[in-house]
């Protein structure tokens, strides 16, 4: 106990993200209003912050405002001190330490009335990036901020208005042109922000289904599973779900605990999850009737050789913090396994959407990558190709399919820089991610044994972590129609000889 009486103790936060008007705040409203945990709030929402304050201020609960006894006290003081406004507006767009501060403020507020926080949430603004949030809590526990002490980054919600998903996720403009979504957005794809809020959560909230009918329900759900498998997805009207699920105090989480490649690790193994399930659900349908011709086993096996599926993270493309929570992710393969087969069971059987994860120990030749891949991508912003280059007609790619892809790829003209693959809906581009780790200098490698492990898994004889790995989630793939169109970018032998030269490979 500390001098005052209150429990010294880290303090798990749950972040809620979604577009404005998704039902964040609903869903916060029903939080306070059904929990007995002693709740407090920083409202983070540029748009509508004082209407937010208003209605969670005026819950009825201890947690959000009244007294020990549990009496309604509105517009009380004890009601305003477990809101706190984050002064800039939006977490993802300020400093960590403003919004660190904001956190502090909050605890200091429960240190001067005697009580200890059983859980804070913090509310995104609409157009907030969840995954820079997360960053900046990894960050912070990489140099030791004392605030990490205090509180720690626990559960990821995102709330998605499921009326609108398909809108959103069909849609061409930039945030900026759709203030609806929230004030302040930049000229981020829509569909861009739409998926890293769905992919970079714990729990996604299908907000609204009452105004939809239950088939479409069920495809949303698959939709999402598919491009969230480490995500439970929870169907649901105006925000009334069962509390205890996300913010009790079990509350079971996995990717709020994540860095981007830890993250992208969960997705490939969840992946490959499902195909070995769909290969052992298949070699049991074989010996169970054994009249079957011996060629129609396994046709859907791919040519992948086996697979690490480890859980510990190791910080892609941000060296200079590779130290911290490496021991976090052991658990990732039963969760990965236990994703893959909600995602089988309602995804492809049901919806024919399916994933692969494409693999080589190859770069793709620059050039050959646009010509023969990238200007064939089915969207109409593509930033890696030139408008008039694009095709008038898609009909021959199988890539047309293709509902999201994204990964780490290898590209022939940089020796040192892993890129990142992000298709989206309308939207393609491909980004620096950092270096890879064998272009790392190892005194810059974590010291602790397990993530050092984790890092030499990866890697595969002299070009040590170089590779592709890029998932792919689409209904009707042609999966090896797809392979090898991306394999037709690859460097020849002959030029890999090339490759060697020029970069000294031995």
């Amino acid at each position: 106990m500390s001098g005052d009486g209150v429990e010294a103790r880290s303090v798990p936060v749950s972040m809620l993200s979604g577009f404005l008007g998704a039902g964040k705040t609903t869903l916060l409203r029903h939080l306070l209003q059904q929990s007995d945990l002693k709740i407090g709030c920083i409202v983070n929402d540029v748009a509508s912050v004082n209407i937010d304050a208003k209605l969670i201020r005026g819950t009825d609960k201890s947690s959000g405002g009244g007294d020990e006894s549990g009496k309604k006290k509105k517009n009380s003081t004890a009601d305003l001190t477990d809101t706190i406004e984050l002064a800039n507006g939006c977490a993802c767009c300020s400093i960590a330490d403003e919004l660190f501060d904001s956190f502090e403020n909050l605890l200091n507020i429960a240190k001067k009335r005697g009580i200890m926080y059983d859980r804070i949430v913090l509310e995104n603004s609409g157009v907030a990036e969840p995954q820079n949030i997360r960053d900046q809590f990894n960050d912070a526990r990489a140099v030791g901020h004392p605030l990490v002490e205090k509180v720690h980054l626990d559960t990821l919600v995102t709330v998605v208005d499921s009326a609108t998903f398909i809108k959103d996720y069909s849609s061409k403009a930039p945030v900026a042109a759709r203030p609806e979504l929230g004030e302040g957005g930049g000229m981020r794809p829509v569909v861009d922000l739409l998926v890293e809020q769905i992919e970079c959560a714990d729990f996604i909230l299908l907000n609204k289904c009452d105004l939809l009918d239950e088939k479409t329900v069920d495809s949303l759900e698959a939709i999402m599973t598919s491009l969230n498998p480490l995500a439970r997805v929870i169907p649901c009207e105006h925000g009334n779900v069962e509390i205890d699920e996300m913010f009790g105090r079990e509350a079971a989480a996995l990717v709020s605990a994540l860095n981007t490649e830890a993250h992208h690790r969960g997705s490939v193994a969840a992946v490959k999850a499902a195909h070995d399930e769909k290969k052992n659900t298949h070699h049991d349908h074989h010996h169970h009737h054994e009249h079957h011709e011996h060629h129609q086993e396994h046709h859907h096996e791919h040519d992948h050789k086996h697979h690490h599926e480890h859980g510990h993270e190791h910080h892609h493309g941000h060296h200079h913090d590779h130290h911290h929570h490496d021991h976090e992710h052991h658990h990732d393969d039963d969760c990965s396994e236990c994703a893959s087969k909600r995602q089988k069971t309602t995804a492809e059987s049901r919806f024919g959407i399916v994933s692969f994860v494409y693999e080589r120990r190859k770069p793709f030749h620059p050039q050959r990558l646009k010509d023969l891949v990238l200007r064939w991508m089915p969207v109409t912003h593509n930033k890696e190709v030139e408008k008039h280059d694009m095709p008038d007609d898609l009909s021959e790619s199988p890539i047309k399919t293709v509902l999201r892809s994204k990964g780490f790829m290898w590209i022939s003209n940089s020796h040192s820089t892993a890129f990142y693959w992000s298709h989206a809906g309308q939207h393609f581009e491909i980004r620096d991610e950092g270096e890879w780790w064998a272009a790392v200098p190892e005194n810059e490698w974590p010291e602790d044994e397990a993530p050092k492990q984790s890092i030499l898994a990866d890697f595969d004889g002299v070009y040590g972590d170089r590779r592709q790995e890029i998932v792919f989630i689409g209904a009707g793939m042609d999966e090896e129609a797809i392979c090898k169109q991306l394999d037709s970018a690859l460097l020849t032998d002959e030029e890999m000889g090339q490759y060697d030269t020029q970069y000294n490979v031995k």
